[in-house]
């Protein structure tokens, strides 16, 4: 695709995924979101829902977004699939002629997006934190280097093609409940059977861990080695129940499982205490801890962009005031305190 030609496009398609026919979690933080961005943008939110017999699926989020909703089925997407999902938006793009294309920021509605703008020769931003538009000029804000910087870019042509972070809207997430649902449900057809997902399993064990933890203790690249989780395993301890996390960075380089990792493409948590230890705080980790009741920031980087979003900061190596924590509260047991005391 060219230059955008001179007709004013005034739709925004809000893309949204089922897996096993459930509304995916960020398909439901988008739908929130869709009317203030179309309101942003000066444009009618037309809502697009692909699947596997999704019409309850459908049914449900324009009931609860206020959207009129085009589910796209196809038995190939009972689980997502990127890959037929880019094919099957290409025919209502052209009937729709939109601004943007909005994808909730996930890994698999990443590979949707990137695949979407290469057949459309259109500019792709990923992890949007804010939109506006400016005459007619769409301008867009995410944060890089680990959250430390913010760039703002312009779309050069339309249609843009973006993946938005969940809680986009500070406080305007509220929903706006339809009368009735507007739903019109279409066969998608498949022109290539490359790539069909069979299945999508989870650590039922890690995840319940995590998601039940009244305390976290979160690693993230700052732990520098492997072993150093071993610092964070010691803190947990001192907790009745508590569970270990990590940042994509440290489940990237090994340290700690995937099953482990918080975050918009990992688990979304909410303790009454977590700890962040080392970690920078790059946006796609905070949507997943963000609604944690205390968060404590344990960093040597003052800079660190963690620190704005905890009520609490310990600027020092985590590996000299994590042992030094463990070893205050052993000292407090042997003058007779309990686990009720904490």
């Amino acid at each position: 695709m060219k230059k955008s030609d001179s007709r004013s496009q005034h739709s925004l398609l809000i893309v949204g995924e089922t897996i096993d026919g459930q509304l995916s979690a960020g398909t439901k933080s988008l739908g929130q979101q869709a009317l203030d961005l179309a309101g942003r943008l000066n444009c009618r939110a037309v809502a697009v829902l692909l699947g596997d017999r999704i019409g309850e699926a459908a049914d449900q989020w324009s009931r609860t977004t206020g959207l009129p909703v085009i589910a796209l089925e196809n038995g190939q997407c009972r689980y997502p699939n990127p890959h037929l999902a880019a094919s099957g938006l290409e025919s209502l793009i052209k009937a729709h002629a939109p601004s943007a294309i909005c994808f909730p920021h996930a890994m698999r509605a990443c590979q949707a997006a990137a695949t979407l703008a290469r057949r459309l020769d259109a500019p792709c931003i990923t992890a949007v934190e804010s939109i506006e538009k400016n005459a007619e000029t769409i301008v867009l804000k995410r944060s890089i280097h680990g959250g430390r910087l913010c760039a703002t870019l312009a779309a050069e042509r339309l249609p843009v093609v973006l993946t938005v972070m969940p809680g986009l809207f500070s406080g305007s997430t509220a929903a706006h409940p339809a009368a009735s649902p507007s739903v019109e449900i279409r066969t998608l057809k498949s022109r290539d059977d490359r790539y069909i997902p069979r299945s999508m399993e989870l650590s039922v064990h890690a995840d319940q861990a995590l998601e039940k933890a009244r305390v976290v203790v979160a690693g993230g690249r700052g732990l520098g080695e492997a072993e150093a989780v071993g610092a964070l395993e010691g803190v947990t301890e001192i907790f009745k129940n508590a569970a270990v996390g990590g940042s994509r960075g440290a489940c990237d380089l090994g340290w700690l499982p995937h099953s482990r990792q918080i975050g918009e493409t990992g688990r979304t948590v909410s303790p009454a205490l977590y700890l962040a230890c080392g970690i920078s705080g790059a946006p796609q980790h905070l949507a997943g801890m963000r609604d944690s009741q205390t968060i404590v920031a344990i960093n040597t980087d003052k800079t660190a962009a963690i620190l704005r979003q905890a009520h609490y900061a310990v600027i020092e190596d985590l590996r000299t005031f994590l042992p030094l924590l463990v070893e205050r509260y052993q000292r407090k047991m042997t003058k007779g305190e309990t686990h009720e005391d904490r």
